[in-house]
């Protein structure tokens, strides 16, 4: 599969299984690329942002999204939510915005929690 880093551990019953996360080359090129959009679009209504940021989020889910990779898609969901927070504080004019603030701001504008979209066992389990 495109994009990810396939490695062998042991299931929770002891067994050898093939497991699969997001490539590390993957996971940075994406938050760069979400670090310049922030960076080019920090005037934008914070409403607008919120809004791009979560279709932003939730493709990258729905790619990434899948059993076992819950750990890379939280911490991508927290990198972009710091990255959010670093550009929002640096618009000009502006007080800039520590964590307490911006915590009250996400309780408006809360980005799509990181789950796992994609099921590797419920599709093997159907015939």
């Amino acid at each position: 599969m495109l994009g990810f880093t396939h490695f062998w551990t042991r299931s929770l019953r002891g067994y050898w299984v093939i497991k699969r996360k997001t490539a590390r080359d993957r996971l940075s090129r994406s938050l760069r690329t979400i670090a310049r959009w922030c960076r080019q679009h920090r005037h934008a209504p914070v409403v607008w942002q919120h809004a791009v940021l979560c279709r932003k989020l939730r493709g990258h889910y729905g790619y990434y999204g899948i059993t076992g990779n819950s750990v890379a898609i939280t911490r991508f969901r927290d990198v972009v939510r710091a990255i959010w927070r670093k550009w929002l504080a640096r618009r000009g004019g502006r007080s800039p915005m520590p964590w307490p603030r911006f915590a009250r701001l996400e309780d408006c504008y809360p980005l799509p929690a990181a789950i796992a979209i994609h099921s590797l066992y419920r599709h093997a389990a159907s015939p």
